[in-house]
């Protein structure tokens, strides 16, 4: 029964842990959209040629855009 409850206290711990570094990336990531390119300045055909446009969520030529939409 120790080795149950020990298994379930370690789960646990493991599950918030996981949590708590989803929110922390959430919280920390680059742009306000589902997509980098939905707020970034070179989010045009002709300024990016990147095969992942429009669809980034990782760029190393992200910048957000200055201008509100």
């Amino acid at each position: 029964m120790n080795e149950i409850v020990c298994h379930w206290i370690l789960t646990a711990i493991v599950l918030g842990a996981a949590l708590a570094l989803s929110f922390a990336a959430l919280k920390n990531r680059k742009g306000k959209g589902a997509y980098l390119c939905d707020d970034c300045r070179f989010n045009d055909s002709e300024k990016c040629l990147k095969t992942v446009r429009p669809y980034a969520v990782e760029c190393t030529s992200y910048r957000p855009n200055l201008k509100p939409n």
